[in-house]
């Protein structure tokens, strides 16, 4: 009976919400073998601004970015396009449009759990069972790396389900690491 006890409190509440379903790992996001879809974020302009986001296009090609731009006509922070692989050997790629932080007072966070959530969602629906996701909050576009740590999570664990084997967060640096592991950690604890 005691063991029953200590395995309930260790176990989530919901099953698909645990650790096992979302991995914190330091490296390329680029760089995984066993991702078969990965997510990148672009400006509601469509620009090809930052590092990953460059790669990404290198690697698929210039048709990446023609078929974008006829196919993301009017681009709103919040949304979700899932978009052919091209040459980068994905089964899909999805790309979040995310408007630059306004201090938080706009509509900021809904409109980054909305990215979250429907990549997810968008993934599961595809098939998708093994989806890399950048580690994101440190950039020029200034969200408090925190608070974007905690609602990314929050936003995938929401709608991670048996569907999905799990999701792969990348980090580059080690203070990035180090805040998505402290709000995990954060979570798990408020779900057992």
């Amino acid at each position: 009976m005691i063991f029953k006890r200590i395995a309930q409190k260790i176990l989530p509440n919901n099953p698909g919400h645990h650790t096992g379903k979302l991995r914190i790992e330091y490296g390329s996001l680029l760089s995984q073998d066993d991702c078969e879809a990965i997510l990148f974020f672009m400006h509601p302009n469509l620009k090809w601004g930052g590092g990953l986001n460059r790669a990404v296009l290198d690697l698929a090609g210039p048709e990446l970015d023609e078929y974008l731009l006829t196919h993301a006509t009017t681009p709103r922070s919040g949304e979700v396009f899932v978009l052919p692989p091209f040459e980068t050997g994905y089964k899909a790629l999805f790309v979040a449009i995310l408007a630059d932080w306004d201090g938080g007072n706009g509509f900021e966070e809904r409109d980054l759990l909305d990215c979250y959530r429907l990549t997810v969602q968008k993934a599961q629906e595809l098939g998708i069972r093994i989806l890399g996701i950048p580690a994101m909050g440190r950039d020029k576009r200034d969200f408090p790396h925190i608070r974007f740590a905690r609602l990314a999570l929050k936003g995938l664990l929401e709608r991670l389900d048996e569907r999905m084997q799990y999701v792969k967060v990348m980090c580059v640096d080690h203070t990035m690491l180090g805040t998505y592991q402290t709000q995990l950690e954060k979570i798990e604890r408020r779900t057992v």
